[in-house]
């Protein structure tokens, strides 16, 4: 027993102080978006002018049923390696779009870090249910991206865009206790 439980409390001192991953931007409400953040730049894509791949990831272990605050447990990032820019368009209006859908991806993130928390006591028994609640999450927030890019135009309609952002701002700020840099 003593055994298992050195091994166990062991692999949680690993799990903190792993390195984070360099080609994960995390999302931050004070840095937003720059053309040095996307990993591919093409000139004259044949397909939309950019594209951003955006991750959820969490980690959470039998013990965090104790933590009050699980904003640092749930990471939004972009991997940059998976992210392309054409350079040779407009490069600020791909940023903006870009930066949009990073943004909502960040209320689905909030999202999910409530979500366990209201749940944490669940987590004693065993954190099977986050994956459906991380199942759920991905897909509302997948849902709106495309109600977005529908309505938005993919961010070439500037009246949308500008709807959708202060819609965005405004979900933010609602949730803004459960950011990750709280």
């Amino acid at each position: 027993m003593k055994i298992r439980l050195t091994i166990c409390l062991l692999g949680l001192i690993l799990t903190g102080f792993a390195q984070e991953n360099p080609d994960y931007l995390l999302w931050s409400s004070t840095k937003k978006l720059s053309l040095a953040d996307f990993g591919i730049k093409k000139s004259n894509a044949n397909s939309s002018a950019s594209f951003a791949q955006f991750t959820l990831d969490y980690s959470v272990n039998g013990f965090d049923f104790l933590t009050k605050n699980f904003n640092k447990k749930v990471k939004n990032s972009m991997i940059i390696s998976a992210s392309w820019i054409d350079t040779t368009a407009n490069v600020d209006a791909s940023i903006k779009y870009q930066q949009t859908l990073f943004d909502l991806a960040e209320i689905y993130a909030r999202k999910f870090r409530k979500e366990i928390k209201e749940n944490r006591k669940l987590i004693a028994k065993g954190v099977q249910f986050i994956e459906g609640i991380n199942s759920r999450v991905s897909t509302e927030f997948s849902k709106r991206r495309l109600k977005y890019d529908e309505e938005t135009k993919y961010g070439t309609d500037l009246t949308q865009q500008q709807i959708w952002e202060q819609q965005i701002l405004k979900e933010l700020n609602e949730l803004a206790d459960l950011q990750f840099e709280k």
